[in-house]
């Protein structure tokens, strides 16, 4: 298929546009990779300098991204999370009719440092389980998550985590805890190389980084998280009412 030398569009505007309409057709799913520049010479009949502005342009406005050494994938929408809500990943991904999943990356038995037990209000010998996830949704990595829980309060804990199930739920179901409020700073760092291998992106890419203690219904700290999320997937939003607005609800 050749592109229209007459036209008043240049060829990397209409390429340009060729492209917007396979990825609005589903040809190029969010997060695939678009074929090479090679490519669209070829399939197109331009140059190779056309095709480069092409896809350029599509990387300005949002629609691609590059990742040095690999080439340019097409960009996701970002998914929307209430940064003020108590509720657990599995719960706010499935609401959101989406599919969570989780790859957990170690598990350990830990004695904390003075800044854990300050958290949780423990002891010296007490222990925490410390846990390392990777969280996806529609099986593409969203959180790199390291979560701590006390074991006084939730013993055995690491023979419940699994995989497939919600941590929260086993709060409910195996110790009767529910997460009633939490606490959370939000603060940007960039990736590691480590973390780049995890969420596929390039080594400095900004990272949104939320450390969140939980509390249950005795007030209890339960569970301490640092996780970490790309900026371009995702939006975070919260909700702010007068103190008239929220104690007139209490009588409604």
């Amino acid at each position: 298929m050749k592109l229209n030398d007459a036209s008043h569009n240049p060829l990397y505007y209409q390429l340009k546009q060729l492209i917007k309409e396979e990825i609005n057709r589903g040809t190029y799913q969010p997060g695939q990779q678009l074929p090479s520049e090679s490519h669209f010479c070829e399939k197109y009949g331009v140059s190779r300098i056309t095709a480069r502005r092409a896809i350029t342009d599509l990387v300005k406005e949002g629609i691609l991204f590059s990742l040095q050494g690999k080439g340019s994938f097409v960009k996701e929408s970002k998914v929307k999370r209430e940064l003020v809500s108590v509720s657990g990943f599995t719960e706010l991904t499935t609401a959101s009719g989406k599919t969570p999943s989780s790859q957990i990356l170690s598990s350990t038995i830990i004695i904390p440092n003075e800044q854990l037990m300050s958290v949780f209000k423990m002891k010296p010998k007490e222990q925490l389980l410390k846990l390392h996830r990777l969280l996806s949704i529609d099986k593409q990595p969203f959180i790199i998550e390291t979560s701590y829980y006390p074991l006084k309060h939730l013993p055995d804990l690491e023979q419940f985590i699994g995989e497939k199930t919600s941590t929260y739920k086993i709060l409910k179901d195996k110790y009767n805890v529910d997460i009633i409020r939490s606490e959370k700073t939000l603060d940007v760092v960039t990736a590691t190389e480590y973390e780049a291998n995890l969420f596929q992106c390039n080594v400095s890419t900004p990272l949104y980084l939320i450390e969140k203690v939980a509390y249950d219904q005795q007030e209890r700290p339960i569970h301490l998280s640092q996780s970490l999320f790309v900026t371009t997937k995702v939006s975070f939003t919260f909700t702010v009412e007068t103190e008239a607005n929220a104690d007139s609800r209490k009588y409604e």
